[in-house]
């Protein structure tokens, strides 16, 4: 008998303006990258397009495949067990829309912090990490 390890997917977008990355503060209130979960018959890359329509309210484009991560929510019910956290860097094409302040996931907050404002925040070093390396290769 084989057991299956199962985890709902989460898409996130790395966006960056103006040396900034757009970062959502959460019902946790930690910091995370805006994005959500990957709806059926929808594939990642699809998913952080509409997500940062949705959150953003920005056009982007994708550029490429930044990180897999398994995020475990201690205090989560569909992510106790883990989530894996699929980051893609997107550039902005256009402002389309609002910011979304309450969504599936609750009440949000946005912010842009610049790459040395993120070492006070409340943001898992997954991110940290994955930020810090798209912004040393601005450099």
């Amino acid at each position: 008998m084989i057991d299956t390890y199962i985890v709902p997917v989460s898409v996130k977008g790395l966006v960056i303006e103006n040396g900034k990355v757009w970062l959502r503060k959460n019902e946790r209130e930690e910091w995370e990258l805006p994005g959500g979960k990957l709806e059926e018959g929808e594939q990642p890359e699809q998913t952080v397009i509409r997500e940062m329509q949705e959150e953003l309210g920005y056009v982007v484009n994708v550029l490429e495949l930044r990180q897999a991560h398994i995020y475990t929510v201690k205090q989560s019910i569909d992510e106790s067990h883990g989530v894996l956290v699929v980051t893609y860097l997107c550039e902005v094409v256009k402002k389309v829309g609002d910011f979304e302040f309450i969504g599936e996931g609750g009440k949000a907050e946005f912010q842009q912090f610049a790459p040395d404002e993120l070492d006070s925040l409340n943001i898992p070093d997954f991110y940290k990490s994955s930020i810090a390396k798209v912004f040393s290769k601005e450099d």
